[in-house]
C-alpha cells in the first residue's frame, strides 16, 4: 500500500522529467483525444470541471484548449502543480486529496481523472469514487482513465531517480462496481491496447460514468 508521503515523494521528484515527458503525449493518443474532445463539448456550460491527478496539466490544458475554459487542474504533488502552473499560466491549478476533497457537495459540474487512482487501493478507489460522487452536482460527467488488470507492479526507480512506488491494475468489471456502489450510472466502457511508441505497454481502460 502506497502512503500518501510516497505518492508525494514520487511525484516531486520526478515532476520536471515527467512533464518534459508527458506534456505532447495527447497527440498520439487518438482515442483519447476523441474522448476528451467529446468531454469537453458535452461540459463546457455546466459550471467547473476538476481535473484530478492534473500532473503538469496536459490533459487540463487539451479539454482548456477544446473549450471547457471553467476548469481547474488539481494534484497533490506541488512539484507537479508547479510545473503545470509554468507550462499554462492562463488555467488555474491547486493541489488537493481525492481521498478528501476540499469541495462542498455538489459543487463540481464534471470531473476528469486519467490515471489518478493508479496507487490507490480498491478500498481507497471505493473512498475516491464516494468523495467524487459526493462534490459532484447530479446528474455530473465522471471520465476516468486507469490500467486494466489485476496485478500490483513495484518501481524503484522512474526517470532514472530512486522512488518507492506501486502501481496498481484494476479490472474494468470491477471499477464498474465500485462506481454503481458509490451512485453513479455507467455510460461507456472501453479498453485498448497500448500504444507501443508512445506509453508504458499496459492495456488502458476509460469508463464515462453519470452521478446519479
Amino acid at each position: 500500500m502506497n502512503s500518501q508521503e510516497k505518492i508525494l515523494n514520487c511525484y516531486n521528484t520526478v515532476a520536471d522529467d515527467y512533464a518534459a515527458e508527458r506534456w505532447d503525449e495527447l497527440s498520439k493518443k487518438h482515442l483519447d483525444t476523441l474522448l476528451l474532445k467529446e468531454f469537453a463539448a458535452v461540459n463546457k456550460d455546466k459550471g467547473l470541471c476538476a481535473d484530478f491527478g492534473c500532473g503538469p496539466g496536459q490533459t487540463t490544458r487539451f479539454l482548456y484548449d477544446n473549450g471547457l475554459k471553467d476548469i481547474v487542474g488539481i494534484d497533490l504533488s506541488p512539484a507537479m502543480i508547479n510545473a503545470a502552473r509554468r507550462l499554462s499560466p492562463q488555467i488555474k491549478f491547486e493541489t488537493g486529496d481525492l481521498l478528501n476533497i476540499d469541495y462542498s457537495p455538489g459543487y463540481l459540474g464534471s470531473v476528469l481523472a486519467f490515471y489518478a487512482i493508479v496507487h490507490f487501493t480498491s478500498d481507497q478507489v471505493r473512498k475516491c469514487f464516494g468523495e467524487i460522487n459526493r462534490v459532484l452536482r447530479a446528474g455530473g460527467d465522471f471520465l476516468l482513465a486507469f490500467h486494466a488488470g489485476d496485478e500490483i507492479m513495484h518501481f524503484a526507480k522512474a526517470h532514472e531517480k530512486e522512488v518507492d512506488i506501486d502501481l496498481y491494475f484494476f479490472k474494468t468489471d470491477d471499477i464498474i462496481v465500485l462506481l454503481e456502489e458509490t451512485g453513479f450510472n455507467i455510460v461507456e466502457a472501453i479498453e485498448r491496447r497500448p500504444h507501443e511508441d508512445a506509453e508504458f505497454k499496459t492495456t488502458r481502460a476509460y469508463i464515462w460514468a453519470v452521478k446519479k
